[in-house]
């Protein structure tokens, strides 16, 4: 097996679930994909893909095939970068998921930078708060917030955070003063959702009094982002990362309630499908992340 090209094409067309997208990221054509993958099966005497006139998908083998050589293909990437770590420019595809409010704030700008110093690298970005399954998806990275009990993953931690208590200098000069986490029942909160669960239980702790919430309010959403556009625009209170109303706090457009209770504790990683060897693109790409936010 010594065309390293048609191994390309094998796992970017497993990636893509499809041998056009493949072929176009790749710079070859449909008919050079095609015979590429022809190539691949007669040699191992086995079908690999089953295919129509608008997707594709691994048979078995295929899929056994395709995670031992996805491996290789990793591992033979990270050894040339290792080797021209400094010289040697990185490209591909970087396939990652982050919620709405730190793409738009943190991420797109921090994607704009590194592209500006590795032209070569693309972004598939997938925004929402949505817990996407690294597993079964094609993606290569995931921005968290929050503790990682899945055993399946691998994470990198990029920020210790925490959720904060906010609302715009309009609702706070038109409501009752808050004094304690208490007084929440006695105002109106905006309450973020996430697959079909409210979550209504604000937790803060002061030394070692720990106090919990149940917390109502008018407007509950699924997007963290509309819960920030509500608070900024004078609706409500939210419970929101610190990190998602840094730029809000700082500007004066926000301001933090309760400051010596603080709220649950919501660190920033990067998290990894298994546990392979990650292509330099990726790890350069969390690197370059980790620098950035360490100055938080």
């Amino acid at each position: 097996m010594n065309r390293l090209d048609d191994l390309q094409m094998f796992v970017e067309a497993a990636r893509q679930g499809s041998l056009s997208a493949a072929a176009r990221l790749l710079g070859r054509t449909p008919a050079v994909a095609s015979a590429s993958l022809k190539r691949l099966e007669t040699q191992l005497r086995v079908k690999l893909v089953e295919r129509n006139t608008r997707n594709l998908r691994l048979t078995p083998e295929g899929q056994l095939f395709h995670d031992k050589i996805a491996q290789g293909l990793s591992l033979l990437e990270d050894a040339q970068y290792v080797v021209h770590h400094d010289c040697a420019e990185i490209g591909g595809e970087i396939r990652l998921t982050a919620s709405v409010d730190l793409a738009r704030q943190w991420l797109i700008p921090l994607m704009d930078e590194f592209q500006s110093a590795h032209p070569q690298v693309y972004f598939t970005l997938l925004a929402g708060d949505a817990v996407r399954d690294l597993v079964s998806e094609p993606l290569d990275l995931a921005l968290r917030y929050g503790e990682l009990p899945d055993s399946a993953l691998v994470a990198r931690r990029l920020l210790d955070n925490r959720r904060v208590l906010v609302a715009s200098r309009s609702y706070v000069d038109s409501h009752p003063p808050l004094q304690h986490p208490q007084d929440l029942l006695n105002h109106n909160c905006l309450i973020f959702q996430s697959q079909e669960r409210a979550y209504r239980r604000w937790a803060f702790h002061q030394g070692s009094d720990a106090v919990v919430v149940e917390v109502k309010g008018d407007r509950v959403c699924n997007d963290g982002s509309f819960v920030r556009e509500w608070a900024l625009l004078g609706r409500g209170i939210a419970y929101k990362s610190h990190l998602d109303v840094y730029q809000d706090l700082q500007a004066g457009n926000l301001l933090q309630l309760l400051p010596d209770w603080l709220g649950d504790s919501a660190p920033l990683s990067a998290v990894y499908p298994g546990t392979g060897p990650r292509p330099p693109r990726v790890k350069r790409f969390v690197e370059f992340l980790a620098e950035r936010f360490k100055t938080l």
